[in-house]
This record gives structure tokens, C-alpha cells and sequence, in this order.
């Protein structure tokens, strides 16, 4: 798993190793981990996942709230609860 570094007011990624390989780079390096090695093209696969599955969990916490708010506000003789369960 590569962990991905951005040099401060660069457009300059690079991964941990192809930082390590090319030497010691001046400047402040802060972590980016969605972002992409600009050398060999490198991403961080763990930070991706756990952003992909962050995504999903919001989404679905907001269809989750979409359909209560949508249950609340019909009629009470159309929708009744207790025929769900």
C-alpha cells in the first residue's frame, strides 16, 4: 500500500517509495491519500476504499432519511406502520 505525499504549493505527488528513490526533496511534504503519484502513477487502494465505502454509507443514511420524511408525510389513512411489519 502506497501512501501518497503532496510537496506544499506544487502540483508534485509522489508515492512513499518514489520519494524515497529519488531522494531527499526540499520542501514540506503533506499527505494527500486520494490523490495519484505524478512519477509511476501510485494511488493509496486503502484510502480509496474507505472513502468509496464512506460514500456509501452516506448515501445510504440519506435514502434511509428520504424515505422516512417521505413515510411521515403521507396521509395517516394511506400509510399505516403497523400493516409493515
Amino acid at each position: 500500500m502506497a501512501t501518497i505525499y503532496r510537496l506544499d504549493d506544487s502540483t508534485l505527488y509522489l508515492c512513499d517509495t518514489c520519494l524515497n528513490d529519488l531522494g531527499p526533496v526540499p520542501g514540506t511534504w503533506k499527505e494527500d491519500p486520494l490523490a495519484e503519484c505524478s512519477v509511476c502513477g501510485e494511488v493509496d487502494l486503502q484510502a480509496r476504499e474507505e472513502m468509496d465505502a464512506y460514500h456509501h454509507d452516506m448515501s445510504n443514511r440519506q435514502w434511509e432519511e428520504d424515505q422516512r420524511m417521505w413515510e411521515d408525510h403521507i396521509a395517516p389513512e394511506i400509510y399505516n406502520p403497523q400493516e409493515l411489519k
